[in-house]
């Protein structure tokens, strides 16, 4: 089935409303014409029997004197030929030459209505007066020629002049509504022509203040998105072809090396060693872009709890221990005696502070110092682990949270890192709604924070 177009529909609406909102003006104003045109006969038939009334009451009591007043009275008076006046008798005293009284009328009130007499319509008005105690009945009428043409050249241009206005009104609103949507199909056009390919261009903003501008800045601060999002996409699969590339090259040629010819056994056990230390690497870089693209994808949200940190910090100081001592590292942790509580998932919390304390190892050189401490003030708690290592240029440092991203040469694969540490690290920070800060200076040492809400 083939569906209007929006401005097609929005004319027929307005065409619909139109002609209804016509309809109901014309009708209005129809019968307010026709009202006030019988009001206008009602008040003229109403001031000739009275003037017949007061003939009446003026003439001699003698029937024929009375009869001989009201033919002068009727000669006299615009429409008099129009007049009929009867006694208690049902005797006429005064006879129309085109209306009659109907004898059996009983009215006893002024009684408004319709005659046809010789192809025409009147407007008659029947009423009974009392004069010297004797009843009489008078009957005055007033053709409907002038009443009913006025109506019908009314209806006639009603009948003309709406559907002209209709018309013309369709006719301007279509044109109307073509050209207010017209930026509508420009942007359906560009909408069109953008692929993956050119995500960077944008539509035109009309500057117009109204819903086709938001329109137009929201498709372009999504396109903004996808743009941002592809590129990140693209260098997270070339950075993981490429990090995967390396160790897979390294195991097989090392493979390859020794199975070239027969080898004594310290040269065979040293070839394994290589390959399962980057086997091993392999396998942590595997499942750090598994943990990545599952949080892209979208995981639950974890079980947040009331928990202390100061227990939680001081196992996490014991547990890099280990690798504080195989670097000749010192390791200590400054935390208050009394609770501090956040709300946290316990396993993940450890893992983003063993990050960040991994972190601080491979990068501080043999003598350095590592402090992991808890501070409060009126903007939350905060956790920080500082060292006293080689640094991060200021222009890198915006960078860090990167995945794949190494600040300078002293940060490469040699230090066994995948690239991605800090990367879990600030998508963990943001699942408990914290913030995960970097500060840093060249040749003196980084600091990292995890700032948590206050609750």
């Amino acid at each position: 089935m083939t569906r209007w177009s929006i401005r097609t529909r929005l004319t027929v609406w307005y065409s619909m409303v139109l002609l209804t909102g016509l309809a109901l003006f014309g009708t209005g104003i129809w019968l307010v014409v026709e009202h006030s045109l019988k009001t206008s006969l009602d008040e003229t038939l109403s001031q000739q029997a009275n003037g017949v009334i007061t003939v009446l009451q003026s003439a001699p009591n003698e029937p024929s004197e009375v009869r001989e007043e009201l033919n002068e009275y009727a000669k006299a008076t615009p429409g008099g030929n129009l007049m009929e006046v009867r006694d208690s008798h049902g005797k006429q005293l005064l006879s129309s030459k085109a209306v009659a009284m109907q004898l059996n009328d009983a009215a006893q009130s002024n009684s408004f209505g319709v005659q046809l007499a010789q192809s025409r319509r009147y407007r008659t008005l029947t009423t009974v007066t009392q004069v010297n105690g004797e009843p009489y009945r008078v009957l005055v009428a007033t053709p409907l020629d002038g009443t009913e043409a006025t109506l019908r050249r009314i209806r006639a241009l009603f009948l003309w002049t709406v559907p002209a206005v209709l018309l013309l009104a369709s006719l301007g609103g279509y044109w109307i509504s073509r050209r207010a949507l017209a930026p509508v199909d420009e942007i359906t056009l560009t909408a069109k022509s953008i692929g993956i390919q050119n995500l960077s261009q944008r539509l035109n903003v009309p500057a117009t203040g109204d819903e086709l501008q938001r329109l137009s800045e929201t498709w372009n601060d999504m396109l903004a998105r996808l743009e941002s999002a592809v590129k990140r996409l693209s260098q997270f699969t070339a950075d993981a072809s490429h990090e995967l590339r390396t160790p897979v090259a390294l195991i097989r040629t090392t493979a390859e090396l020794t199975l070239r010819r027969e080898r004594s056994p310290d040269v065979y056990r040293e070839a394994l060693r290589q390959v399962v230390l980057e086997s091993e690497r392999t396998s942590r870089l595997v499942e750090d872009l598994l943990l990545l693209a599952r949080a892209d994808a979208g995981l639950p949200a974890l079980s947040l709890e009331r928990l202390d940190l100061s227990p939680l910090v001081r196992d996490v100081c014991q547990q890099g221990q280990v690798l504080a001592e195989e670097r000749q590292l010192q390791i200590s942790t400054e935390a208050p005696e009394d609770p501090v509580y956040v709300e946290a998932n316990d396993p993940a919390l450890r893992r983003l502070l063993l990050l960040l304390l991994d972190n601080a190892v491979k990068y501080t050189p043999a003598g350095g110092r590592i402090i992991l401490s808890i501070g409060s003030d009126a903007g939350g708690t905060t956790v920080a682990v500082r060292d006293t290592g080689i640094g991060i240029a200021d222009s890198a440092l915006p960078h860090v949270f990167e995945r794949f991203y190494r600040a300078d040469e002293s940060r490469n694969r040699d230090a066994g890192g995948t690239g991605l540490g800090l990367a879990i690290a600030k998508w963990i920070a943001e699942r408990h709604h914290a913030s995960l800060e970097a500060e840093s200076v060249v040749g003196e040492g980084s600091t990292f924070r995890v700032r948590f809400p206050i609750t």
